[in-house]
């Protein structure tokens, strides 16, 4: 991923400021994400077409996961494009959730190597 001597790190104040700084921006960006993807549904929307007679059906469905079951509600047909826009959005923020996962996970490593490194030179 990235290639940052942790030397530099442990020595210079201003670099490790900097990282600290950063893990802290993205935790709070984090957790902002956390609090809106609580917020927006959760699942797929399916459609299922049904024949009665001559007569075809179409109807959109909500599929999700609950206590480990398979859950599927109905949705009408006058929410289905804002939920769309919902389950869209809910992509979206999930990934970016995962970059930020990703940069904090980087952060903590590098900021755990220097803490280590410093302590084994001190003794």
């Amino acid at each position: 991923m990235y290639n940052i001597d942790v030397k530099v790190v442990e020595e210079d104040v201003v670099v490790t400021g900097m990282l600290n700084d950063e893990l802290a921006r993205c935790k709070e960006g984090l957790d902002a994400l956390n609090v809106v993807l609580s917020e927006l549904p959760k699942g797929s929307l399916h459609v299922r077409t049904k024949r009665c007679g001559t007569k075809e059906y179409r109807y959109h469905y909500l599929k999700l996961r609950e206590a480990g079951r398979v859950i599927n509600r109905h949705v009408p047909t006058h929410d289905v494009k804002d939920l769309q826009d919902k389950l869209t959005l809910r992509k979206r923020y999930v990934s970016e959730a995962e970059v930020y996962e990703t940069r904090i996970a980087y952060l903590n490593m590098i900021l755990r190597k220097a803490k280590k490194r410093g302590n084994k030179e001190d003794r």
